[in-house]
């Protein structure tokens, strides 16, 4: 039996474990000729609270997700998520 694990970003975003690529403090310029740069051109970022500062950035196959919580934070989240432990990677204030 496969088990897909979703990870809740706020009440409006998830995403599965299994698309994410990385966890990122800052992202690359979006413009430049630099190569490393291309490779964020097609990414839409999502702000998910837009009322508070992007503390990290969550790279998903598709998306860049802008997130409130730390790097070190999500970090020890998806942690637990990759060991099947339910997790969201927000706080309700």
């Amino acid at each position: 039996m496969v088990r897909f694990m979703f990870v809740h970003l706020s009440d409006t975003y998830s995403v599965s474990i299994e698309d994410i690529v990385a966890i990122v403090q800052d992202i690359p310029l979006l413009k430049g000729r630099r190569r490393r740069n291309k490779q964020w051109q097609n990414k839409d970022v999502i702000h998910v609270f837009p009322d508070e500062p992007i503390e990290s950035y969550l790279v998903t196959v598709d998306t860049v997700y802008g997130l409130s919580m730390s790097i070190s934070g999500v970090g020890r989240r998806l942690q637990r998520a990759a060991m099947g432990i339910p997790v969201n990677l927000y706080t309700k204030r």
